[in-house]
């Protein structure tokens, strides 16, 4: 008999639209529910929530979270007391306090907390390799019309008339500036040297018609290279809802065959 995983989502914007059409379109998962602050036409009524508070008595195979980082940092701990939780805004855990949180509670409910790798990858070579790393940097370029400039005062879109530095620098400042745009950052710089210690440059192009990054790395014997470009509408990547969906898949074991570690 065929196994059935069921989902739980919060957030349905583009990454929670999309993952409710992979759930579709798979016939061994069932998408249980998605929390949204007010409800939404195309959606079930019956599977949406409005009230998170229900979150805790709802237990699901996992939940993911596709909204914002205040999500992750408000209610991400009550998600925990009933279900594993797949974390896509890394930017919530700039705040140090919002990891320990999440991290007690899943285990004092025996659940988990899963970090994807999104819209980059990578992250398992720079994890396997952590102790070993001297050095990692990520450079990204993006359209200003692609960043969410609504978390800093420092420049606007109009700004910017050519190719343009807007931040150097540890990847905590970039993800405090840009919550939204850098969360495959924050995964990256958690999976090896830390928010503060991992280097972050963001170039804004206003002739880019792509998301285009770069991830250096170094250690004792090897250098490493790793390039992405997406396309892009939004602040997300065409790249990054196919990466969240495989992620998904590989955490609940919905996957035949060879598994790759």
């Amino acid at each position: 008999m065929t196994q059935t995983y069921t989902l739980g989502l919060l957030g349905f914007g583009r990454i929670g639209r999309a993952l409710a059409e992979y759930v579709e379109s798979a016939p061994d998962f069932e998408l249980d529910y998605v929390l949204v602050r007010s409800e939404k036409e195309g959606l079930p009524q019956e599977k949406q929530v409005t009230d998170p508070t229900r979150l805790a008595d709802r237990p699901v195979d996992l939940v993911v979270e596709a909204a914002t980082h205040e999500v992750v940092a408000d209610l991400g701990a009550t998600v925990l007391q009933a279900s594993d939780l797949m974390v896509l805004s890394g930017s919530a855990f700039v705040d140090e306090s919002v990891e320990r949180r999440l991290v007690s509670t899943a285990s004092e409910n025996g659940n988990a907390v899963y970090l994807p790798h999104a819209a980059l990858f990578g992250i398992d070579g720079l994890l396997d390799a952590r102790e070993a790393l001297d050095s990692v940097s990520i450079t990204a370029t993006k359209a200003p019309d692609h960043l969410d400039f609504g978390y800093t005062d420092e420049v606007s879109p109009d700004d910017i008339e050519g190719r343009t530095v807007l931040y150097e620098g540890p990847v905590r400042g970039l993800c405090e500036r840009f919550p939204r745009n850098f969360n495959s950052h924050a995964v990256v710089a958690l999976a090896s040297l830390g928010l503060d210690d991992t280097e972050s440059m963001l170039v804004a192009d206003p002739e880019a018609t792509s998301a285009n990054h770069v991830i250096t790395a170094s250690g004792d014997g090897f250098d490493l290279e790793i390039v992405r470009e997406s396309a892009i509408k939004g602040v997300t990547g065409d790249y990054t809802l196919v990466s969240i969906w495989g992620s998904i898949r590989r955490v609940l074991g919905g996957d035949d065959g060879l598994r790759f570690v």
